[in-house]
């Protein structure tokens, strides 16, 4: 019998852990939700209003130069367009990335850091304001139709491949 109670105890504070997860409560918030519209211009002027980008597959990547996570991810986002032009996808996905960092800041560490994205600085008041994400870097996959699908929080090795799984899932 103490078996079965310390066995019910052990999967009762799993399932209460996992419902109080903020990472989880956020994801629920927004997956399967119509992602938010805002207007802005990327480093070169381009400007975008993300309901527009609908019939396409966009990506938000969301960081800042300084951050540990988005260090650890940065390298496998640089061959992500790579490997979807070379998947002969790269027309039907649209990547754009929001760092929190002035123009400036941004512009001189994507000289070094090359990033084939569209780059957007000062991106505070859409990653923090609009999406209100928790850290960094959060990456929000969208569908054709403007639904967020996937929400991929933190930064790994792993995350580009886990990003292109989603949106190649997506594209089928």
């Amino acid at each position: 019998m103490k078996k079965i109670i310390i066995i019910f105890f052990l999967f009762s504070i799993s399932v209460f852990a996992q419902n109080d997860n903020p990472f989880e409560v956020y994801k629920a918030k927004w997956i399967g939700k119509t992602a938010p519209d805002f207007r802005f211009k990327d480093i070169n002027g381009k400007e975008f209003l993300i309901s527009d980008l609908n019939g396409k597959v966009v990506l938000l990547n969301m960081w800042f130069i300084n951050c540990p996570g988005c260090k650890v991810e940065y390298p496998g986002l640089q061959t992500l367009k790579k490997r979807l032009i070379d998947a002969k996808k790269n027309d039907k996905v649209i990547l754009l990335s929001l760092a929190l960092d002035s123009k400036e800041k941004l512009e001189i560490f994507l000289k070094n850091n090359p990033l084939d994205f569209f780059n957007m600085a000062e991106t505070t008041d859409i990653s923090k304001g609009i999406y209100q994400v928790l850290g960094f870097p959060t990456n929000f996959i969208i569908d054709q139709r403007g639904i967020i699908r996937h929400i991929k929080i933190g930064g790994s090795k792993q995350s580009a491949d886990d990003i292109e799984y989603e949106i190649l899932q997506l594209l089928k």
